[in-house]
């Protein structure tokens, strides 16, 4: 009833009345409940991995757990999406925009799905691989850079759900208009927050990427001092103290990547829940826009050190096809970080060409289309990019992360400890004659 006394129920006086009478309100945006459990996830796995106190954990493990999570956050994301279509006034929405756009945007939501269960089955072979204890530490990696699409295609698809309320204008309805840059500044601010998360993981991944790799190679080059060949034996020890070198350089640029990102959508989540309302922007996006700096240089690095890695020793690997699998990982990096500056480069230059190279730049068939679109239209656009993007790059982990390759069943020193029994075993006692007698 109160809801309902000044007249009809709109999306912003849901919102204000939500957050006026439950305190957990801010828990409920997307990427707050992603980064936390993340960060809960992460303990789980420290604490118990696949099994507790030898117990198999079917449902519990976090993998189950993170595409449970990630499922809920999808669902909740296509419902806001869906009840914005048909709230909207499709006339308003779409006036100026290209009829691509419209499809494109409207199909993202299938895009999403297909992602998480495309990842999703996949997964599900590593898992029944880690379940029967073949090579679990590298099928346990290897999950987690599968998950990568399913986790950037859901916060794609939560960011997409907030910038369609705004390109709609369904988001300042029974908003007074003095509050609508607020409010539009507030669901901005949001959406960006899900790709930081987003990055968030895609950092955990090329830091368990660059570990799995890391380790294959140190395990080459063991294998090779135990060889039966001098010459093999000799090379051994200085590619060792090589690989040392180089293993602590690149955990400098992957880690520096991964701290980063946790500190630019912690801090993020940080202003935008537990603050209080943000009257002025201006502050906050100066803020952030110094993580997004240190951002992209820091994936440089980190994309830079480990290419060096695989550039380097590429000759010690057995069947593992480092090409491949470096490029499922570099290339949402380089989606997440270097579309956006593409665009916003070629704009600002676009800006600067005298009037006649605009108007012929402007004519351009898809690109002057691009370059033409307002922030949200292309925000809208670019989001819907990311999750036709995350399609492709869950069909290459598909080739590139095959379960049953060779090299998960080549030994390692980490996997064969957990076997090695704490007592050598004793040769077995030959029968002597009276017994057998």
């Amino acid at each position: 009833a109160a809801l309902t006394k000044s007249g009809s129920v709109t999306p912003y006086r849901y919102v204000c009345y939500v957050h006026e009478r439950f305190w957990f309100a801010p828990m409920l945006d997307a990427g707050l409940v992603l980064y936390l459990a993340l960060l809960a996830l992460f303990i789980w796995r420290w604490l118990s991995g696949w099994r507790l106190c030898g117990a198999w954990l079917e449902y519990a493990n976090y993998c189950a757990l993170l595409y449970f999570v990630l499922l809920v956050l999808l669902i909740a994301a296509v419902i806001e999406f869906i009840q914005t279509a048909f709230e909207a006034d499709p006339r308003k929405t779409w006036h100026g925009s290209p009829n691509w756009l419209k499809y494109m945007v409207l199909g993202s939501p299938g895009a999403a799905c297909i992602t998480i269960v495309i990842c999703g089955l996949q997964t599900s072979q590593h898992v029944a691989e880690i379940r029967s204890s073949r090579a679990t530490i590298k099928h346990d990696r290897a999950v987690q850079i599968i998950a990568l699409p399913a986790v950037y295609g859901v916060m794609a698809m939560s960011s997409m759900a907030r910038i369609f309320c705004i390109t709609s204008n369904v988001a300042f309805k029974g908003a007074e208009k003095s509050k609508h840059e607020q409010i539009e500044q507030l669901y901005i601010s949001k959406s960006e927050t899900c790709f930081w998360v987003g990055d968030l993981y895609e950092a955990w991944a090329l830091y368990q990427f660059g570990k799995l790799t890391l380790d294959l190679i140190r395990s080459s080059i063991r294998r090779m001092s135990h060889s039966q060949v001098r010459e093999d034996r000799e090379r051994a020890d200085p590619l060792l103290v090589a690989h040392s070198a180089v293993e602590a350089i690149a955990w400098l640029g992957v880690t520096l990547f991964l701290l980063v990102c946790i500190s630019q959508a912690g801090w993020s989540l940080y202003l935008l829940t537990f603050t209080g309302p943000i009257e002025d922007y201006t502050e906050y996006n100066n803020q952030i826009a110094q993580f997004g700096a240190a951002g992209v240089v820091a994936s440089c690095g980190a994309i830079y050190n480990v290419h060096v890695v695989e550039s380097t020793f590429h000759m010690y690997f057995e069947g593992y096809r480092p090409l491949l699998k470096f490029i499922t990982v570099k290339v949402i990096v380089s989606f997440a970080f270097f579309q956006k500056g593409v665009y916003f480069s070629l704009k600002a230059f676009q800006e600067t060409l005298p009037g006649t190279a605009q108007r012929i730049i402007g004519k351009v068939p898809l690109i002057g289309t691009i370059l033409g679109f307002s922030d949200n239209d292309f925000e809208l656009f670019y989001d819907a990019l990311i999750l036709y993007e995350c399609i492709l790059i869950a069909l290459l982990h598909i080739w590139g992360w095959n379960a049953y390759e060779d090299w998960y069943l080549e030994e390692d020193e980490e996997e064969e400890g957990e076997r090695k029994p704490l007592m050598p075993e004793k040769p077995a006692l030959l029968p002597n004659s009276s017994e057998t007698a």
